[in-house]
């Protein structure tokens, strides 16, 4: 068996990770991955591609190379047959991932959203995680119970090596 749960989407090769962890499986042994799929953290992202063009950040993102591989079932159906692995289900699961408040919102972008983050200089790290937040929720604002909700997507696979 091999299991990750919330890992994958941050390494961008997966044909190679399941062509490896195939090659580990004994016949009928199984994988089961859960990670971030395509659409993943869609509208955070739409605020960061906004962002990182502004002219206070864009000097920090200039060839800037998206570090997530949020991908679809239909990427993993080609590359589990590539591992000889057989699907058992190969799927996209809507999340709401919910913040209480933009204080929330603003802790999970300081510790999720590293690779943006890491790229300014210190001074900069609070007031670009104060503007993503701001930006996000005047588009997408709290709930009545002050909630900030974020959708995600997450891809879940499970499959056997065939032979």
């Amino acid at each position: 068996m091999a299991f990750s749960n919330a890992a994958l989407h941050w390494v961008k090769d997966q044909r190679r990770v399941l062509i490896r962890v195939a090659k580990a499986l004994r016949p009928g042994g199984r994988i089961q991955f859960q990670m971030g799929g395509a659409g993943n953290a869609r509208l955070v992202l739409a605020v960061l591609d906004k962002l990182v063009v502004q002219e206070r950040w864009q000097q920090w993102f200039t060839g800037f190379d998206f570090p997530y591989g949020f991908y679809h079932p239909r990427d993993y159906d080609a590359w589990l047959r590539e591992a000889g692995l057989t699907s058992l289900r190969n799927e996209l699961v809507p999340k709401d991932m919910i913040h209480n408040g933009p204080e929330g919102l603003a802790g999970w972008i300081r510790t999720t959203w590293l690779p943006y983050i890491d790229r300014l200089p210190q001074v900069e790290r609070e007031p670009f995680i104060q503007a993503l937040c701001d930006e996000y929720i005047e588009r997408h604002p709290p709930d009545d119970a002050g909630q900030v909700h974020v959708p995600m997507v997450r891809l879940e696979v499970e499959a056997v090596r065939a032979d």
